[in-house]
């Protein structure tokens, strides 16, 4: 007899439970439209991405808005998408660039403090991943060396 007590009243424990249980579901589905597999597309949970691929997040906002005097302190590569640790670490930025920009409140300030301003500092620094590359010359990174078993 499932909610109800034996005396015919209702179960509002169980019910109450099952409402809970139900509001979760809905939220870890939320949850997994917002972080899709590695190198996945960013969710599309009835609100568009403002960026359809990385390159385009790239190329369109990143790019053109967190600009540095390069030289010194600072590096870029225009062949970014050969320097494995850039691609993955701009997919990490693009993606939660994605889902926070939803959040109207404080969403791009999150972003910002908990992830650009981390990421910028080691992407564009001089030991970041475009550490031998200049304005005008690419020079890619060797692999760390591993010796075979």
């Amino acid at each position: 007899m499932s909610g109800a007590l034996a005396d015919g009243e209702p179960d509002w424990a169980a019910e109450e439970t099952a409402a809970r249980i139900a509001r979760l579901e809905l939220r870890v589905d939320e949850l997994d439209a917002l972080f899709p597999e590695p190198g996945g597309q960013p969710a599309r949970t009835g609100v568009p991405v403002a960026y359809d691929s990385l390159d385009a997040w790239v190329e369109d906002y990143f790019a053109t808005t967190f600009t540095r005097p390069l030289g010194g302190e600072w590096r870029w590569c225009a062949r970014w998408r050969e320097h494995p640790e850039a691609v993955v670490r701009l997919n990490a930025l693009w993606h939660a660039f994605e889902a926070l920009r939803r959040d109207p409140d404080t969403g791009m300030a999150i972003w910002l403090r908990d992830h650009l301003d981390h990421q910028l500092t080691v992407l564009l620094g001089s030991r970041g991943p475009f550490a031998q590359c200049s304005i005008t010359r690419h020079e890619g990174l060797r692999p760390l060396p591993i010796d075979a078993i």
